[in-house]
């Protein structure tokens, strides 16, 4: 991979956004793994512990509990890592955190792979979850500092589409070994095959550039302690002419200027010396701003999506009387329209905005969670419980346009340099926290309560739309220097979505160009900037 070392500009842009992209892939695949394995044969003899398929009465519901636990894990094991990641990503750096967490996640995979009892199962989950959940509390991090804002929502929902794009191949890998019925094979080998994206992440990342953002955040933090800052200044300076690409040196005015961008807004935040926390009330607003990354992460889990993603298998099974092919069949044939779906949302993110597109999410799943409650109502009728297939399918279109990736984005987009890494962590720890919960709950809750379970999540979708449109501003094209200047302007949490419709785009590139004492007497041209 040495040859990756001499990439500079867009094809480094795209070859490290395809990367990254791997990342999000290793992660739907292993999200979706276990759907399609709980009802094997193979799968139920070597973990009788969760067997839902063969047992009755409290047997069964004590063994949903477990089942639940075993596939719900993972959620905890990628919060865990998410969040010690995402605290040690400015100490760090970005790549050392992504090949820590590909590492850890390989371990995980051989441990899966080699089960052959329910605690090494569980134990093996959780190490690839925590794993799993550090890097892809990182990798949109990453992208977002180190690419145009023009084309950020583009690589960005890049990894989104891969994430699905690896539901999908696990989804139908496992439908072809559904036939090897006698074999442990037929669970094995999907849980290995994922050890393939490990692998050439590990390999490659160390040849990608490592966060200009960081490098100068590293040269500040290393002067304060009375070291030489001037050494990681140097790197983002040579960091950010081979992200530009082209003719540029590090020595071109262009990477002076957004070198000045980058130090204006940390040198402010310090000189106001407000506190690092990611929950301080600063100046800076810290803690609205976590909030926000946190909220969303927490609406998108709690749409209900997980109850496909996890259980659709189950469902169309059990419920609908579909047989083990049918429903498998079905179930490949969702994450492959969710792929599409996902494929569509790259195209709309930076045309349309952020905003748009969460509103879009939260409406098509609150629609399709009140429709798939009606429908399920009475399962004695097969031909209306069949229709409800048709919600899953409408729910997993609207689901990636707004709702997979984006909450990842946004929480890397609104945070402060100085607390990135670490509202990065707590936004992903979020999302998987509530992606276990309903993991965990999901089993026992159609157990309880049935088709009426469906109601929570339209309810809560309900309430995202509101919140949505009041509270979160856009950030379709801007600087991350510019969603800093809009939130120090923010006096409550009611005014920021004006601000933002408000400020004109590029105002701070201006204002840092007078604070380094380079602006002169023609206006200032706005440069689009690498971040």
């Amino acid at each position: 991979m040495a040859f990756l070392s001499g990439l500079h500009g867009r094809k480094l842009n795209i070859t490290m956004s395809v990367l990254a992209a791997l990342v999000f892939m290793m992660q739907g695949f292993d999200q979706a793994l276990v759907n399609g394995l709980l009802t094997l044969d193979t799968w139920v003899k070597t973990f009788p512990g969760i067997d839902t398929v063969n047992t009755t009465g409290a047997v069964k519901e004590h063994n949903s509990k477990i089942q639940g636990l075993a596939v719900g894990i993972f959620e905890i094991g990628c919060a865990f890592g998410a969040v010690t990641l995402g605290f040690l990503g400015n100490r760090l750096g970005r790549r050392k955190n992504i090949f820590i967490g590909t590492c850890i996640t390989g371990v995980g995979i051989i441990l899966q792979a080699s089960a052959f009892s329910l605690a090494q199962l569980i134990v093996a989950r959780f190490i690839n979850g925590f794993g799993i959940g550090g890097i892809t509390a990182t990798v949109p991090m990453w992208v977002s500092e180190c690419t145009r804002a023009s084309e950020r929502g583009r690589f960005v929902m890049l990894q989104g589409w891969f994430a699905i794009g690896g539901l999908v191949l696990v989804l139908w890998i496992e439908f072809g070994l559904y036939y090897v019925k006698t074999s442990s094979v037929n669970f094995r080998f999907p849980i290995a095959f994922q050890g393939v994206f490990a692998l050439v992440i590990a390999s490659g990342v160390f040849f990608m550039p490592e966060s200009p953002r960081w490098l100068v955040s590293r040269a500040e933090d290393v002067s304060e302690r009375g070291g030489d800052g001037a050494v990681y200044l140097e790197k983002a300076r040579q960091t950010l002419a081979r992200l530009i690409g082209g003719a540029t040196t590090p020595q071109d005015a262009s990477v002076a200027d957004e070198l000045a961008v980058m130090r204006h807004t940390l040198v402010a935040e310090r000189q106001a010396h407000d506190s690092p926390s990611p929950f301080a009330l600063t100046h800076n607003r810290h803690l609205h701003r976590t909030m926000l990354a946190v909220a969303i992460n927490m609406f998108a889990q709690m749409s209900g999506v997980s109850v496909v993603t996890f259980y659709s298998t189950t469902i169309f099974e059990q419920d609908l009387g579909f047989s083990g092919s049918v429903s498998r069949a079905v179930t490949g044939c969702l994450e492959t329209w969710q792929f599409v779906a996902a494929g569509l949302s790259v195209l709309l993110i930076d045309r349309f905005g952020r905003r748009p597109l969460l509103l879009l999410a939260a409406t098509g799943m609150c629609i399709s969670q009140f429709c798939l409650a009606g429908l399920s109502s009475d399962l004695t009728n097969k031909s209306v419980g069949s229709a409800s297939v048709f919600f899953f399918f409408f729910a997993l279109f609207f689901f990636p346009i707004g709702y997979f990736m984006v909450p990842f984005m946004y929480a890397a987009e609104i945070a402060p340099l100085r607390t990135r890494a670490a509202v990065a962590g707590l936004a992903t720890a979020t999302n998987w926290l509530f992606s276990f919960a309903v993991a965990e709950i999901t089993p026992v809750a159609f157990a309880s309560i049935g088709w009426k379970y469906y109601l929570v999540y339209g309810c809560i979708d309900a309430v995202a739309i509101v919140v949505i449109y009041t509270l979160y501003p856009e950030t379709k094209g801007r600087t991350l220097e510019d969603l800093d200047e809009i939130f120090v302007q923010t006096k409550s949490i009611w005014e920021t979505v004006k601000i933002a419709q408000e400020m004109p785009i590029g105002d701070v590139v201006t204002m840092s160009k007078m604070a380094e004492g380079q602006a002169k007497q023609e206006p200032v041209q706005h440069v689009e900037q690498v971040v």
